[in-house]
């Protein structure tokens, strides 16, 4: 029998997790957008319009709401529908702080000795130019803000970034060293008490080949991340997962949901630890979830009801390799701007729209400046997967396409 699902979030992870849960459910989703209406049910409800959203979720039969929207979680949905005994799968405002507080996850760092890079957190413009005087490029300015994280390496970048944060009241910034390595990400689901991972990633985080340029919300993905050694995942869960819902606990806030290790592995195999996430992200859902051999939702309503601890001992993952590739538009003026080739796609392909991508009146998908689409493949193989995303991504085109073409160290030119 299918489930009623409702989904609070827009981007592409939502869209890639809206799409897998299609498959045997009902999905309900919450902001609306031209690509989600054709996979779900799209709602015109606020992501932070909790009380809207707990009528329609009443009024509705919803069996289960999966929050991984950040303005959702921050406004304590979790909390508020669990109230209102509404099965949820979303952590707390208080759990997710961690994710969202940058100062906070690094203080939580620092404070359980994860490793993680060495850093300062100033509330005064004048402290933080005093820090970074004499301090070596390149080096890391970031806010509390998601995705503000700044590689810097120019003292005129640094005094421009610091001006610009302290013009604004209430702001902090976090100095961070700069770690040179391949940054990756782990994941758990978890009751709050017990967890079991469900996958990990190798990133693309900057925005060019070889590591350069800025950082970007993702560019691409591996997985599973043929780097991180099976010790490596144990030393996740023993020394960083672990510690991270015990101390969660003891606040009096244990973090239910799908919780994100986000890292940089260096030369010598160490691993540092930059953060929490509180869900998969855009460039690298459609592979994890792609991956699992479980039932996804049953694995999520037995974290609510209560039930994981003693019934759940191990998560099944396909045997498989997958790849991701973020296709971009930097074609900041054109507003007719077709998206060609997509029904050339194998239908092994799986494709995930980000939000900005609109229907024109001719019903044809249009690219706008920034991400547009993900492509995914996933086989027995990681020369496999990345032959097939090769000879998917040629059939896509538009103006202003880019991509990295090193991605799984893919090597292929645009057509």
């Amino acid at each position: 029998m299918k489930k009623k699902i409702l989904i609070i979030g827009n981007g592409a992870k939502e869209y890639a997790l809206a799409k897998k849960l299609s498959e045997t459910n009902d999905i309900y989703i919450t902001p609306a957008s031209d690509t989600l209406n054709e996979i779900a049910t799209c709602l015109d409800i606020r992501e932070d319009n909790i009380q809207e959203l707990l009528e329609f979720v009443m009024e509705n039969g919803i069996d289960l709401t999966i929050a991984t929207s950040g303005k959702a979680i921050k406004a304590d949905i979790a909390t508020y529908f669990a109230g209102n005994n509404q099965a949820i799968f979303a952590p707390s405002s208080k759990a997710a702080d961690i994710v969202y507080n940058k100062c906070a996850a690094k203080k939580t760092l620092y404070k359980l000795r994860i490793p993680t890079p060495k850093f300062g957190i100033f509330e005064k413009s004048n402290n933080a130019h005093d820090c970074v005087k004499n301090k070596e490029f390149p080096y890391i300015l970031k806010t509390n803000d998601s995705n503000s994280a700044v590689i810097v390496t120019s003292s005129n970048i640094s005094k421009n970034i610091i001006e610009s944060v302290f013009s604004e009241k209430n702001k902090k910034i976090i100095v961070e060293d700069y770690v040179y390595g391949q940054p990756f990400s782990f994941y758990a689901i978890t009751d709050g008490y017990k967890a079991l991972p469900i996958g990990s990633s190798l990133l693309y985080k900057h925005k060019l080949e070889g590591d350069g340029g800025q950082l970007t919300g993702g560019m691409g993905a591996c997985v599973p991340n043929y780097k991180l050694s099976i010790d490596n995942e144990y030393f996740l869960m023993d020394n960083v997962i672990y510690p991270t819902l015990e101390y969660l606990e003891s606040c009096g806030s244990p973090y239910l949901g799908v919780i994100g290790v986000n890292g940089i592995i260096s030369g010598d195999n160490e691993l540092c630890i930059l953060g929490w996430h509180s869900f998969m992200q855009d460039s690298d859902a459609a592979s994890i979830l792609d991956l699992i051999d479980d039932d996804f939702v049953n694995l999520m309503e037995s974290c609510v009801i209560g039930s994981f601890s003693d019934v759940v001992n191990h998560i099944n993952i396909k045997d498989l390799q997958s790849v991701s590739v973020v296709l971009n538009c930097s074609n900041i003026d054109n507003s007719e701007n077709v998206i060609n080739g997509l029904d050339s796609l194998s239908e092994n392909t799986i494709l995930t729209y980000y939000p900005s991508v609109k229907k024109n009146r001719y019903m044809e998908y249009e690219a706008k400046n920034g991400a547009v689409l993900i492509l995914t493949s996933s086989a027995a193989s990681l020369s496999r997967a990345k032959n097939l995303i090769s000879d998917e991504i040629n059939e896509i085109n538009f103006k202003g396409l880019y991509y990295r073409k090193d991605i799984c160290n893919i090597n292929y030119s645009l057509v």
